[in-house]
């Protein structure tokens, strides 16, 4: 990459960013476009963030990409939300329109993709069990139902969080059947009756990977189970239990993949070159 005085910045605001895949996606799609743009990771702390979101502009970033702990919180700080960033209140995706940043999410259109490449769902006959309630489980939940999913059950041990959420699809999607519970208390029935079981929780971010609260031993053939947490093999101890018990599964790295170029169409107006990206994020 050849840096020079007109290059262009965008980075990943997160904490912790160092084992983030997305400064090599990216970079490897602009370099591909031909495009004199740098993308750089920016870990953040979360008292820093305001002070963080305003060198951007005083920077003049291109733009930037948000993860975890802050795409909730950076919703709060910007010019403006559009899209999904503004039903659900959460950002991954900012962009820098003469020094107004704009708040977008690409992660629930970007996982819905990522789904159709590895499953053929009925969205208006199947339902989901999505374990989390941060900003990725905000994402999800309503990309599930904007795409017609007919029951979703929410998971979280923080109650009130997944009841935040319920309360946000109920004033979007009113006709969608919703639950919640504590992961002690799903039962048998409730894994029977989801096609779709989702990790959305950081577990696996820091140090070894774990197991979320599923009971994998009631996982079957006939589900599609995903882990939004990804690992460059793909490979997680949940998908690896998953599959033991023949289910279809899904890592984190296609939901990333497309996500990314998403966020890149926003950043550029240029629809980016997917398999360049998918094979920096496998290689």
């Amino acid at each position: 990459m050849k840096i020079s005085g007109t290059t262009k910045l965008i980075g990943i605001l997160g904490r912790p960013v160092a084992h983030s895949l997305s400064p090599k996606m990216q970079n490897a799609a602009f370099e591909a476009m031909g495009l004199d743009i740098c993308y750089v990771p920016l870990e953040v702390a979360p008292e820093d963030l305001e002070n963080a979101l305003r060198g951007l502009s005083a920077m003049n970033f291109l733009g930037a990409n948000v993860t975890i702990p802050h795409k909730v919180p950076t919703a709060k700080m910007l010019s403006r939300l559009e899209g999904a960033a503004l039903i659900t209140g959460a950002v991954n995706t900012i962009v820098n329109q003469n020094s107004s940043l704009v708040g977008h999410n690409t992660d629930g259109a970007g996982f819905i993709r990522s789904l159709n490449e590895v499953a053929d769902i009925d969205f208006q006959t199947s339902a989901a069990l999505l374990f989390g309630a941060g900003g990725a489980a905000r994402s999800l939940a309503v990309a599930l139902a904007e795409s017609g999913i007919a029951r979703l059950a929410l998971v979280n041990r923080t109650l009130e969080k997944a009841l935040a959420i319920e309360r946000l699809l109920k004033q979007h999607f009113p006709e969608l059947t919703t639950s919640v519970q504590p992961p002690g208390e799903v039962n048998e029935e409730l894994y029977a009756s989801s096609k779709i079981v989702i990790n959305a929780t950081s577990i696996g971010l820091e140090g070894d990977l774990k197991m979320p609260f599923v009971a994998v031993d009631r996982l079957t053939k006939d589900h599609v189970v995903c882990d939004i947490v990804y690992t460059q093999s793909q490979e997680t101890p949940f998908l690896s239990a998953a599959r033991g018990k023949g289910a279809t599964t899904l890592g984190g790295l296609g939901m990333l993949l497309h996500q990314g170029a998403a966020a890149i169409q926003l950043w550029t107006g240029i629809e980016p070159p997917m398999e360049v990206m998918r094979g920096a994020i496998e290689s």
